[in-house]
């Protein structure tokens, strides 16, 4: 399993860019975060999306946000003929929030967007991709002409990408015109949303099966077939993402926080967040509050 926890520098920049990437080999999905926000916008490809216990199909117009220690996988079955092309960039959500000051109802949207009141992090463009398509090509121009870092392209960029996004003017009347198949009826979404429950509890696949009426061998199937990975990698990231919470929230002792968290076994826990999150689950504590 590759390490969960992906630092994104920004080396005294406002935003990491990243325009029109083309993989077409080689591309490996796994379960990780960032420390600080990303946006994607699909320009080709096919794959899934999963993030917020929701899979999203990978499609031409797909814009996705994730905010800060957001869990999230990405994944793109990818060819020579069918190649993952997107653009990307990570920024600081308190810089776009005060980017946006002069803009309150934008910068109330990015703030739903941001904190989790929208019920989805992807959109799905429909007619309005080639104008997102127009304005990320806007931003590059400026960024290769070295005008990438002035606050008037940055806010720009912010600005039109939140106008575009179909968020709702009133969040709190329940209508958000987003995507919300990623899609409806996914027996992945269901495995998902249990695992939320229950991932500090003794889990296994022969229980999960009874809760949800199937087979241990259809849903192991199924989850790799909407999610492009395992049941238990997705649980194991689960779990170690909150470990990492409570690391960096509290005083408890590592091995309460292991058991907490679902692991009875405290040295197989200590090796395990070693390997996936690059650092023992001491080491860990001591990087994030000392910040």
């Amino acid at each position: 399993m590759n390490k969960l926890f992906e630092p994104v520098y920004l080396d005294q920049a406002s935003l990491f860019w990243d325009y029109r990437i083309r993989i077409e080999h080689g591309y490996k999905g796994y379960y990780h975060w960032h420390q600080i926000c990303e946006f994607v916008l699909v320009h080709e490809g096919q794959g899934t999306i999963v993030v917020n216990q929701q899979a999203y199909d990978i499609k031409r117009g797909m814009v996705f946000f994730f905010p800060p220690y957001q869990l999230h996988q990405v994944y793109a079955d990818v060819s020579v003929s069918h190649p993952y092309l997107r653009s990307i960039f990570y920024t600081d959500p308190l810089l776009i929030e005060k980017q946006l000051s002069s803009f309150p109802r934008r910068q109330s949207r990015f703030a739903d967007l941001w904190k989790g009141a929208v019920p989805s992090l992807g959109f799905d463009l429909k007619d309005k991709v080639q104008e997102m398509e127009r304005i990320f090509e806007q931003y590059d121009q400026a960024y290769r002409c070295g005008r990438g870092e002035e606050l008037e392209e940055i806010t720009l960029l912010f600005l039109q990408i939140i106008n575009l996004l179909p968020l709702s003017d009133t969040p709190d009347d329940g209508r958000h015109p987003m995507l919300k198949n990623g899609g409806a009826g996914r027996y992945s979404e269901s495995i998902m949303r249990w695992i939320e429950e229950h991932y500090h509890e003794e889990v296994s696949l022969e229980l999960l099966a009874e809760e949800l009426h199937l087979s241990p061998n259809y849903i192991s199937r199924v989850f790799r077939q909407e999610t492009g990975s395992g049941i238990k990698d997705y649980l194991t990231a689960r779990r170690i993402k909150q470990a990492c919470r409570l690391l960096e929230t509290t005083n408890r002792p590592v091995e309460q926080i292991g058991y907490e968290v679902g692991f009875d076994n405290h040295s197989y826990f200590i090796q395990l967040f070693k390997r996936v999150v690059g650092a023992t689950p001491l080491k860990y504590r001591f990087s994030r509050t000392r910040r």
